[in-house]
Order: C-alpha cells, then sequence, then structure tokens
C-alpha cells in the first residue's frame, strides 16, 4: 500500500505535466487567432458604417506582424500568470513555454504547420510535441483531449491525423465577428489574408 502511494506521488508531476501539454495545445489553437482577432481593431471605422450588405473586410499581414500581435496580446493575457506561453511563426509555427517538473523548469514546445482549407476554414498539422529533450506520441495527446475535454464547438481533433480543425467561419457564431481564411504562406516574411466576416448589422450610426 505504502509503495502504490508513493508511485502515485511520484506520478503526479508527470500528470501535471501533461497537463500543460494540454494547455499548450489550447494557446496553439488560440494564439494565432488572439493575433488575428487582435488585428481585426484596425477596422473599427469600418464597423461603424456596416450595413445588412455590407461584404467582408480583408485583412494581411505578415509573420513579424503576427509574432507582434501575439507577443502584445498574449503578454496582456498572461500578465499576472506564473506560467508564460509564448507564440511564434518562423518556418512552421511554435508554441513553447517552461513548466516545473521535480524542482526543475522543463521546456517543452509544439510546432505546427497551418493550412487553408477549401471552404476557409483552417487546419492545424502538429508537427512535433515535446517536453524537455523527450518526444511526446501527438496522436495519444490529441485523442486524450478529446476524449475528456470539452472544447468549444469550433475547434475539431483529428487525432489519427494529427490535426487540429479550426472552424473560423462560425467561431463566435451569428452575432459576433468571424473569419475567412483566404492565405497562409509561411515562405520568406510570410503572408496571411483573412476576411473579418462581420455580423449583420440592424442600425447604421
Amino acid at each position: 500500500m505504502r509503495q502504490d502511494k508513493q508511485s502515485v506521488k511520484r506520478r503526479n508531476p508527470w500528470k501535471l505535466a501533461f497537463i500543460s501539454l494540454i494547455g499548450l495545445l489550447v494557446v496553439a489553437i488560440l494564439g494565432m487567432w488572439a493575433a488575428v482577432q487582435s488585428s481585426s481593431s484596425l477596422t473599427k471605422s469600418a464597423d461603424k458604417q456596416v450595413t445588412s450588405s455590407s461584404q467582408p473586410v480583408s485583412v494581411s499581414i505578415n509573420k513579424a506582424q503576427l509574432n507582434q500581435l501575439s507577443s502584445y496580446y498574449l503578454g496582456r493575457l498572461q500578465k499576472d500568470s506564473q506560467n508564460k506561453y509564448h507564440f511564434e511563426v518562423g518556418d512552421e509555427g511554435i508554441v513553447y513555454g517552461t513548466l516545473k517538473l521535480l524542482g526543475s523548469n522543463v521546456d517543452y514546445s509544439l510546432t505546427f504547420d497551418p493550412k487553408v482549407m477549401a471552404n476557409g476554414n483552417v487546419t492545424l498539422h502538429a508537427n512535433k510535441l515535446a517536453l524537455g529533450k523527450f518526444p511526446v506520441p501527438i496522436s495519444f495527446v490529441l485523442l486524450y483531449v478529446k476524449q475528456n475535454y470539452k472544447l468549444p464547438k469550433w475547434v475539431q481533433l483529428d487525432p489519427k491525423n494529427k490535426l487540429i480543425k479550426l472552424d473560423i467561419i462560425h467561431m463566435n457564431g451569428k452575432h459576433g465577428i468571424n473569419y475567412r481564411a483566404k492565405t497562409i504562406d509561411m515562405n520568406g516574411k510570410g503572408r496571411f489574408a483573412f476576411e473579418i466576416i462581420l455580423p449583420p448589422a440592424t442600425e447604421v450610426n
């Protein structure tokens, strides 16, 4: 009995690490879109002129702008948090951070490739999930998350193919700002083009 209790205690830090990796996946999903949503503030003047027949507003940013927006947004979001997450886009997307494990700081990271679907939604193909120097099986983690956590309706996990599918067209419902991806180009300086789908307006100010 004592050995069982001791073994549970020894496993607890790894359980916490695993939960943190799940949090990492969630941040990967939200980090990119937090930055894109921040860019929608550039369209406030257009938003005031919206009518029910308005066309979507186009937004295009490069890697540097996306990283800057992400850093600003996540910095505000995690202002009072001890565990800091970071999101960057280079040759691929990466979310990374550090957690305390057995008294030591251990780095962890998730890398992924974003792709535009034919309907304007987006998929994130997870390439590598690591805890310190050790790779973590992505399909297993995605399956665990899918079976044990309630994610937003606009997020779908495909563990077998290591995919995170984002239904950004219906992300905020009929009465919120949604998006349609047009271009995700990870080459060179990068280009991320989206259409901001504004909700129908009943009044024009």
